[in-house]
């Protein structure tokens, strides 16, 4: 499974995880695909989403600027 760090492309991490994990499993699989900073977030936030292209909105308007 990818998982996402908060270093990297952001949209990678989606596409991948998109492509890699069923549709019905998006939510509950994240507690497995997020590390460090992302996790942190993810947390803090987690009970504010129960849709998916929201999270996903978010996700990039949060980690986007981290690209290394």
């Amino acid at each position: 499974m990818p998982y996402y760090d908060g270093l990297t492309n952001v949209d990678h991490f989606l596409d991948a995880f998109e492509r890699e994990v069923l549709e019905r499993n998006w939510f509950q699989a994240r507690d497995w695909a997020l590390r460090t900073t992302p996790v942190g977030w993810w947390r803090t936030h987690k009970d504010n989403f129960d849709d998916w292209h929201v999270y996903r909105k978010m996700m990039r308007v949060r980690f986007d600027h981290l690209q290394v």
